[in-house]
């Protein structure tokens, strides 16, 4: 009987004293940390998105190793660019324009990474990872980013959102207890930036101009085409014609057979005809400035009398650049 009640004494002892040292409960805990997002450039005028990866560390220790159990949930706000259930925004010093992304807790970027204290997603569930932080330990926790493509309105420039060491952004609600059953609630909090880069950029097109079916080459023969250009808002531009596959300059290209015979021809920037479109070293290129929207510049051309050469099929092929 007595080596009974002397293990009994033994055992509560020691939870007294655990319990009784202050000390001891606060040595108990876990920290947190994230890397940043940071997406580089991103394409806004494509419709691709840009997707990204980030990580989420809690490091825990225990007095002895006696972490028995910990739960808990990570809660993450709007950052400072603010958003919604659709979209979080990054803001730029330089811009007027934000860029919208979001964060995801699946690799699938189906489920939004969110919290009880943003009103949208959902908060991280911290007793996945428990098995890994029992005692000492830590864990990783993925999350996921992605900027959405097709955002042609957005401005070059720097873009960020800061997600700040405030329990208004980020908040940690867990719960840790030692195998003597002493067990505390605590709070955490971490920061992270979401950063991106809008380069200027353009997108490029046009359809084929088509004289038709001739015959004798003894009056002018027009025809127009179109070049359709999207750049980015604000992002000044030229937009040049080279001379074809056979040509020598604006007013000297020509269209060829498979026989070799040839037939010249023009192409102007203006239904009159007058003012012939080259290339931007030779001061025959055509300016402008991108919104966002697709800007459409027709192309005019034009076969001029000329000998008329055997009959057969004639073609050339022109590059359009656009220099920005």
């Amino acid at each position: 009987m007595r080596m009974i009640l002397k293990a009994f004494c033994g055992f509560f002892c020691a939870a007294v004293l655990m319990a009784s040292n202050p000390g001891a409960a606060r040595a108990q805990g876990c920290s947190f940390s994230a890397t940043n997002v940071d997406f580089g450039t991103v394409d806004t005028l494509g419709s691709g998105a840009t997707d990204i990866s980030g990580t989420i560390t809690v490091s825990c220790s225990a007095l002895l190793g006696l972490l028995s159990s910990f739960n808990g949930r990570i809660h993450i706000g709007e950052g400072s660019g603010g958003g919604d259930g659709s979209a979080r925004q990054m803001t730029s010093a330089t811009t007027a324009t934000d860029l919208n992304y979001q964060l995801y807790k699946d690799s699938a970027r189906t489920v939004v990474l969110g919290g009880d204290y943003w009103g949208h997603g959902e908060s991280i569930d911290l007793s996945a990872f428990a098995v890994l932080i029992i005692g000492s330990g830590s864990a990783n926790i993925p999350f996921n980013g992605r900027v959405f493509g097709a955002q042609q309105a957005v401005a070059p420039g720097s873009y960020q959102s800061n997600f700040f060491r405030d329990i208004t952004d980020v908040r940690v609600n867990y719960r840790t207890c030692t195998l003597l059953f002493l067990c505390t609630n605590r709070t955490a909090t971490f920061s992270f930036d979401v950063l991106a880069e809008v380069e200027d950029n353009c997108l490029v097109s046009a359809t084929n101009l088509d004289f038709g079916s001739v015959g004798v080459l003894t009056s002018p023969i027009d025809a127009a085409s179109e070049v359709s250009v999207t750049c980015t808002a604000h992002t000044d531009y030229h937009v040049g014609l080279d001379h074809g596959f056979y040509g020598t300059g604006p007013l000297d290209r020509f269209m060829r057979s498979g026989a070799g015979s040839s037939v010249r021809y023009g192409l102007y920037q203006d239904a009159a005809r007058s003012l012939p479109w080259g290339t931007l070293a030779e001061g025959a290129a055509r300016p402008g400035t991108g919104s966002g929207s697709t800007q459409n510049f027709p192309v005019y051309g034009r076969v001029p009398p000329q000998n008329t050469p055997p009959a057969g099929t004639y073609s050339d092929t022109i590059v359009v650049t656009v220099t920005y």
